[in-house]
């Protein structure tokens, strides 16, 4: 049982708590006591530095204006999450604008390839026609072709042996009088003089300067850009010719007037169209290098106006120019020239332009070919060049990343 309590005033009766009550009063007064001496205590062992404001970066410039007030608070807060510096790097383009240039550049692509590959055409009959030297160089072999020497020196023969001078006095071998038998032989001996002459000048060592003379005439004739007859200028061998029959024969045939001089190459029946097709390929094989600066002006402006890695655009373009010159020497290589014209009367003029066209058009396959081999080349530099350019590309976006 607890005593009463009565306080400060004994007349006054307080409520009896007991002994050691926590209800009591007086107990909770000494314990806020203790507890108070203890924090005292714990105070003055460890000192709590006084509080000092977080002081603003000297880089940031967050302090007010004199006089002005602070509406944000001395230490900056805490900043977002960054993202990756792929999402925020580059501005992004929009959607429409990307797809017309796109759709502009898939135009420009292909002309600037049709462009260069008619450039191409157009360089080709520049060098290889036109050009004086690279046609006596294509035409060369057939100065030691056996059946084409041996056509030649049948064709000058039987001219020569028709000849004026010749049927005048030994006729035509095919005489009927009562002479003739004599006459016959004389021609016939005679026939067998000229061929002999005639081939010995063709198959001569000589005869290699001697081909070079007749395609340079030829080719003087032929290019020279007026409407005429093509023709085979064989001027320079009937000259050779004249002098070895001259010197066999004992007396002198004039050979300047004989017809066959110069082979015709077209029919000439109202059309030529050897010398029309010659006169065409002069007139475009002077424009190849204005083609060639226009495909590449082409080239260049499709290459700035991609959106995308422009080196990977350029390398599939590169690529496609070499499909298509691969294309372009395979059709060309194997087609026909002869076979669309009607060929002359002359076997020395059929076998001179079949030659030529199978010399032409394995000139045309080579020469495509091997610039599709050189755009193969340019495709696997620009292959490289795109593969880098993404590669620093991404390592750019990979240190603006890790900087910010």
């Amino acid at each position: 049982m607890g005593t009463e309590n009565r306080g400060a005033d004994p007349t006054q009766k307080l409520p009896d708590y007991g002994d050691g009550s926590w209800t009591n009063p007086q107990i909770a007064a000494d314990n806020r006591r203790y507890l108070a001496d203890q924090e005292a205590q714990q105070a003055a062992l460890y000192p709590v530095p006084s509080y000092q404001p977080p002081q603003p970066h000297p880089y940031q410039h967050n302090q007010p204006a004199p006089g002005g007030s602070y509406r944000q608070p001395a230490y900056q807060p805490a900043q977002r999450r960054s993202f990756p510096a792929s999402y925020r790097a580059l501005p992004a383009r929009k959607p429409a604008l990307n797809l017309t240039r796109r759709f502009i550049c898939i135009l420009l692509m292909p002309l600037a390839l049709l462009t260069g590959l008619t450039s191409a055409l157009a360089y080709w009959a520049d060098t290889t026609l036109v050009d004086t030297q690279n046609f006596i160089e294509l035409t060369s072999s057939l100065a030691t072709d056996p059946d084409f020497q041996q056509a030649l020196g049948t064709s000058v023969t039987d001219d020569i042996m028709s000849s004026d001078a010749i049927a005048t006095y030994l006729g035509d071998g095919n005489s009927t009088t009562w002479y003739g038998d004599v006459q016959n032989w004389l021609f016939d001996r005679t026939h067998t003089i000229v061929s002999d002459a005639t081939t010995g000048a063709i198959t001569s060592e000589n005869f290699q300067t001697l081909w070079l003379e007749v395609i340079s005439d030829t080719h003087a004739y032929n290019f020279s850009g007026e409407s005429r007859p093509a023709v085979l200028d064989l001027s320079a061998i009937y000259d050779q010719a004249d002098d070895a029959v001259n010197n066999s024969l004992g007396f002198t045939l004039d050979t300047s007037t004989l017809p066959g001089r110069t082979v015709p190459l077209d029919n000439g029946q109202g059309s030529y169209p050897i010398n029309s097709a010659i006169n065409t390929l002069i007139r475009f094989s002077d424009s190849w290098q204005l083609l060639l600066a226009a495909a590449a002006v082409i080239a260049a402006l499709s290459f700035l106006l991609w959106p995308g890695n422009r080196f990977s655009h350029l390398a599939f373009a590169s690529l496609s120019a070499a499909a298509l010159l691969w294309l372009a020497g395979l059709v060309g290589g194997g087609l026909s020239l002869t076979s669309g014209i009607s060929l002359p009367a002359s076997p020395t003029a059929v076998l001179f332009l079949q030659s030529i066209a199978e010399k032409l058009t394995a000139s045309y396959a080579d020469l495509h070919y091997r610039l599709a081999g050189y755009a193969l080349i340019a495709t696997l530099a620009l292959t490289l060049m795109a593969i880098l350019s993404a590669i620093l590309r991404a390592t750019a976006r990979a240190t603006t990343a890790h900087t910010r």
